[in-house]
């Protein structure tokens, strides 16, 4: 049931990302709300639902995207595991500074993983275009404070679909599946 759950949201924010926020950009810039949702669940020590958010994410991305297949899909995996692995190690707490700082870093992270993705696979003869660096590092700061500003609704509302599976589990008296 917490996987239909998330489904519904991760459908929820794609449609509001791809169809509100397309017309909404700053330097053709759109935030990518389901990286912030990622990213909100991978700060997260209890759990690991963020490897299910990340996965379908990314697919998500990637089926509505032009680049060669599986760049979000690996690009989401890996910045979650990374950034679960960092707050384990640091015994971080899911505060705004750290999100702040965690969000930085997981943009950064994110924008070159499918940079360098699509130029390898442009190297490889697999696509016939790529993602030019100098346009990446335009976008950058732009990326950055626009997925800023929606860091803490996106926070909110991972932490309200954490309490309401609570609830469910606590309501249904076993693990809710």
């Amino acid at each position: 049931m917490k996987y239909l759950i998330y489904l519904l949201a991760i459908i929820i924010l794609l449609g509001i990302n791809l169809g509100l926020f397309n017309y909404l950009q700053i330097q053709n810039q759109m935030p990518n709300l389901l990286l912030l949702l990622t990213l909100c669940f991978a700060l997260e020590k209890k759990d690991y639902d963020f490897f299910f958010i990340a996965f379908v994410s990314g697919l998500f991305l990637d089926f509505y995207s032009t680049g060669f297949f599986g760049q979000f899909t690996l690009a989401f995996l890996l910045a979650a595991f990374f950034l679960h692995i960092f707050a384990n190690i640091l015994a971080l707490e899911q505060n705004f500074k750290t999100l702040s700082a965690a969000l930085a870093v997981c943009v950064i992270f994110f924008n070159f993983f499918v940079w360098l993705y699509s130029f390898a696979a442009f190297k490889l003869n697999w696509t016939g275009e790529y993602l030019d660096f100098k346009m990446l590092l335009k976008g950058l700061a732009a990326s950055l404070v626009y997925s800023w500003l929606l860091l803490y609704p996106v926070y909110l509302l991972s932490q309200f679909l954490k309490r309401s599976l609570d609830r469910l589990n606590q309501r249904s008296g076993g693990v809710v599946r």
